[in-house]
């Protein structure tokens, strides 16, 4: 009976620890299994975290794509744009260029076609006139003075001689009216009194201390005729006005007096026709003094023969 006890005392004993490991196991189930929930709930809530985050990093990656596509397009319009622009720059520059090489075509062939109508009437009026242009080479002698021939009590005057040629051009520029141009050298031998002697230079210009010298000097001078001829009506004889401008040298300096380096000689003059020569006669005038002594100055004015 005792044992019997025992044995009841035993597997009641044996039964409640195996209830007490059962709760604690069921315990400890509940608790891993809370634990488990807690962490996949965890998991869970991590994974959501990690994919919003993934999302709005998607989102910001697609943003910051969107704009750098955005942003190389308006790029690539910009250059477009650009392009565009100078190749319609560039397209507008040929049409100017070539507009421009139309219009100088155009003008040139008016020109041409003026320049041809002017040369055909001139050779019209040529013909009408009965003179073409014409070259013509023109040696001359001069006799020259200043005052001598009008005033013989003047301190200063002069005479001499020059001889030259000139080359001319003749041009008809009317029925009875031709334009002639050309080019000379002359050399003049001049002869002019002076009122001091060496000791005299600084004294008072009077007649007492007229000295009765005569100074010679020559020198040459480059001209450029410029006349206006009226043609009589036989085509071989006419008359003329005209100016020539030119030059002296060398530089003279003698005896007080000095040679002007320029010249402008007005004249009159008649002319004809024969061969190459246009012989006549002339009577001319330095507009400029011919030299200067002090504040006295001295024009020169002549008779040319042209051969």
């Amino acid at each position: 009976m005792k044992k019997f006890y025992i044995l009841l005392i035993a597997m009641f004993l044996t039964a409640g620890a195996a209830y007490a490991q059962s709760n604690d196991s069921i315990e400890r189930a509940k608790q891993q299994e809370a634990l488990l929930k807690q962490q996949q709930k965890e998991q869970q809530e991590l994974l959501k975290q990690q994919q919003k985050e993934q999302e709005a990093l998607q989102k910001e990656q697609q943003k910051a794509a969107q704009k750098a596509q955005e942003e190389r397009m308006k790029e690539q319009q910009k250059l477009q744009k650009e392009q565009q622009k100078e190749a319609e720059k560039a397209a507008k520059k040929e049409q100017d260029r070539i507009k421009r090489e139309q219009v100088k075509a155009e003008n040139k062939a008016k020109a041409e076609q003026k320049k041809a109508e002017k040369k055909r009437k001139r050779q019209e009026h040529y013909a009408a006139w009965g003179r073409h242009p014409n070259f013509t080479a023109d040696p001359s002698v001069s006799i020259l003075t200043d005052r001598r021939i009008y005033t013989k009590n003047s301190f200063y005057n002069s005479i001499g001689v020059n001889v030259g040629v000139t080359f001319d051009y003749h041009r008809p520029i009317a029925k009875r009216w031709d334009f002639n141009v050309g080019i000379g050298y002359r050399f003049t031998y001049l002869t002019y009194s002076h009122l001091f002697s060496s000791a005299q230079l600084a004294e008072p210009l009077t007649h007492a201390s007229f000295n009765g010298k005569e100074v010679s000097k020559t020198f040459s001078s480059i001209i450029v005729p410029i006349k206006l001829s009226h043609i009589n009506k036989d085509n071989e004889h006419g008359w003329y006005i005209g100016v020539a401008p030119g030059f002296n040298f060398p530089k003279m300096t003698a005896e007080g007096a000095k040679l002007n380096q320029f010249r402008v000689d007005a004249s009159i003059g008649t002319q004809s026709r024969w061969l190459i020569f246009s012989p006549g006669t002339e009577i001319y005038f330095n507009l400029l003094p011919t030299y200067t002594s002090g504040d006295t100055k001295i024009h020169e004015f002549g008779i040319r023969f042209v051969l």
